[in-house]
């Protein structure tokens, strides 16, 4: 009787502890993670970076299916009052505002407002410039960088300013495009600007209350607002220089849409929680499919890779490894002098992590492992192994490549490249300008060719050359931790019949004339030069193309934050025009005297300099709201936004006074 029921028993016993087996496999697929490896490399890579002296404080924050797994503040976020970072801690965000921007637009695009592929000058009718092409711009190309407009007119500062919009329109009349509308993408503050007075302009309400009523509110963003020098906010992320761990002023960012809100790690991730399907979401179907995919232009199929901002508004919308398991990943980074933040988002998966720091960190380097560590405590990736590479084997150059041969630049400096075909490599060394007293010989970089590529193993770089409309360019590939393609450098065109400026432009000093007092920028003395190897360029915040006596155009077309440069006559000197600064010559400045010199700012509101003949230890009696500045051409000695007391000058240091119309300052000297 036992035996006849055994085999029934068993077969029963088995059915169950299969049946138990599937449930357990079901249970754990389903399960909540513990987040482990997720938290544990938060905590070291952050802490990290603080010890390390990147930051004062941060706060991330991970959400997972809309709910906060993991929210933490790491440091200090005031030091005079021993307050730590909490989850409610402020902090800038900088460019990552300009996806609020984004997201403004597409709200607006949702009701029959806006239409992308609109020209920008429809909305805005004061927005013109001297180059015809700008009637071309669309609202998507501000979005995906490809506007053509020449960078940043704004600046970083201690007090609101509510002229940026005016500044802006102003001086783009004046200037001139880099490039066709629609050509390429390169990082541009200021088509975020133009879109933030569109949503002005359209929906009739101030920017700001705009995104309170339609983002920050809906999405429960309550720590969401304008930045930490506007707001009556006291649990702010202090910003602390990492030299001298001086705590500086609040910082005011007056261009909302471009990078001047503030925010915590945990509205951060409810914001990038929004563009998931089951997320709590305020776009339309149709605006969610454009903001994540890929916008690209007539140049990002040049490229052998992905190229960073051909998105609408992020920096990237895949990421190498995830792309290849049909997982898109998307991020935007901001970075304001004080502070950085980094939302990435995983929409299909409804993952979101947010991270700010004040003090100056790679926003991306610290977040990408936290989520290599989420996606594989999720189960959905396995870990990135961790490979060395031996150096290749150098091949002979193709005889095609040394074409390539000559000089060219980057957003602020030229370089020379060669071939030497006896050691199968490639050369870049910088390029110096006419020698100087204090000229430093710059460093070399040696690149050899294999298979299509030159290497430099010691830095883990890989570049190639392209050609696109007829401009040659050097590529680093496999750019970062980003992964991407990204141009270093922009062949420059020999010149046949170089043109001159009419000022010698050798070592010539040049002073900032209309800096506001409340300017976040250090203020220092700014040398100009000129390059014996490359007749009819000149080098003055950037490396520019001589056009005519008065005027030299961008050379560095294809990146970020260009300026002209122009100059007229003003109080029988020559003055300078760079973007929306003002600069004159340092001839017949003032001298500070013995005992005291006395200096007023004058009806149109220039700053004044005067310069020391010799060392001395120097006070100050400065108007309230005035600021004086004590520098060298190479660092600031004294700030009176940060500094008190008295400072010791050397010969040679510059003196800049800024206010008001009347404002007096007086320097005494020991």
């Amino acid at each position: 009787m036992r035996r006849k029921c055994f085999v029934p028993l068993l077969v029963i016993c088995v059915s169950f502890a299969l049946l138990a087996a599937g449930e357990l496999r079901a249970a754990e697929k389903n399960a909540r993670p513990d987040y482990k490896n997720a938290i544990s490399v938060a905590g070291e890579t952050i802490w990290k970076a603080i010890t390390s002296g990147q930051g004062s404080g941060a706060t991330i924050a991970i959400m997972d299916q809309g709910k906060i797994v993991y929210s933490e503040g790491i440091g200090v976020a005031d030091r005079s009052q021993n307050r730590p970072v909490d989850k409610d801690t402020r902090f800038n965000i900088g460019s990552t505002s300009k996806m609020f921007a984004a997201v403004a637009i597409l709200l607006l695009v949702d009701e029959g407002k806006v239409a992308l592929d609109e020209s920008v000058a429809k909305y805005v009718p004061e927005f013109k410039m001297k180059d015809e092409r700008y009637k071309n711009i669309t609202v998507r190309m501000l979005f995906n960088h490809s506007s053509g407009l020449p960078g940043s007119s704004f600046y970083f500062g201690y007090k609101p300013d509510a002229r940026m919009h005016k500044i802006l329109l102003d001086t783009l009349k004046e200037a001139h495009l880099k490039h066709d509308p629609g050509a390429m993408s390169i990082y541009c503050n200021d088509g975020f600007t133009l879109a933030e007075i569109i949503v002005e302009r359209v929906s009739g309400k101030k920017y700001i209350d705009f995104l309170t009523e339609r983002i920050f509110n809906p999405l429960g963003m309550k720590n969401t607002s304008a930045s930490v020098g506007e707001i009556s906010e006291t649990n702010v992320g202090e910003y602390y220089d990492a030299k001298t761990g001086k705590k500086y002023p609040r910082q005011v960012v007056p261009v909302y849409g471009a990078g001047g809100l503030s925010s915590t790690a945990e509205d951060l991730c409810r914001f990038g929680d929004s563009f998931s399907l089951k997320g709590k979401r305020i776009l339309s179907d149709a605006s969610i499919r454009e903001i994540l995919k890929t916008q690209p232009t007539r140049f990002s199929d040049k490229l052998r890779d992905r190229q960073l901002f051909g998105q609408f508004g992020w920096e990237y919308s895949s990421l190498a490894g995830y792309r290849e398991k049909g997982i898109q990943v998307l991020g935007k980074g901001g970075h304001t002098q004080g502070y950085v933040a980094n939302l990435q988002i995983v929409p299909q998966e409804r993952i979101a992590i947010g991270f700010i720091i004040s003090g100056d960190a790679d926003g991306e380097a610290l977040t990408r492992p936290i989520l290599d560590g989420l996606m594989k405590d999720r189960k959905l990736m396995e870990e990135r192994a961790q490979t060395v590479k031996r150096p290749v084997e150098p091949q002979p150059i193709p005889a095609d490549l040394l074409k390539y041969a000559g000089y060219y630049v980057d957003g602020g400096a030229a370089v020379k490249v060669a071939f030497d075909k006896g050691r199968k490599a490639l050369t870049i060394s910088p390029v110096a300008a006419k020698k100087t007293a204090n000229e430093k010989p710059g460093q070399s970089k040696s690149f050899v060719y294999h298979d299509g590529y030159f290497h430099n193993h010691e830095e883990g770089l890989q570049h190639y050359f392209t050609t696109v409309d007829g401009k040659a360019f050097i590529v680093s590939h496999g750019f970062r931790t980003y992964e991407f393609d990204v141009l270093l450098y922009q062949k420059l065109e020999a010149i046949r019949k170089p043109a001159r400026l009419k000022e010698n432009m050798q070592g010539k000093v040049w002073l900032l004339r209309n800096a506001s007092p409340y300017v976040q920028s250090p203020v220092t003395a700014i040398s100009s030069s000129i390059y014996k190897e490359l007749p009819g360029y000149v080098d003055f915040i950037g490396i520019k193309k001589i056009e005519r006596a008065d005027f030299a155009d961008i050379a560095a077309t294809a990146f970020r934050d260009q300026i002209e440069l122009s100059f007229f006559p003003k109080n029988g000197k020559t003055w300078a025009k760079l973007g929306i600064f003002l600069f004159s010559t340092e001839d017949g400045i003032p001298k500070v005297k013995n005992g005291a010199t006395s200096i007023k700012i004058g009806d149109d509101n220039y700053n004044e300099w005067l310069k020391l003949e010799k060392g001395a230890l120097l006070s100050f009696e400065k108007p309230e709201g005035g600021r004086v500045i004590v520098s060298t051409q190479e660092a600031v000695l004294f700030d009176s936004v940060l500094d008190s007391g008295e400072t010791y000058a050397p010969a040679g240091s510059y003196v800049f006074c800024a206010g008001t119309a009347g404002d007096v300052f007086r320097i005494n000297t020991k």
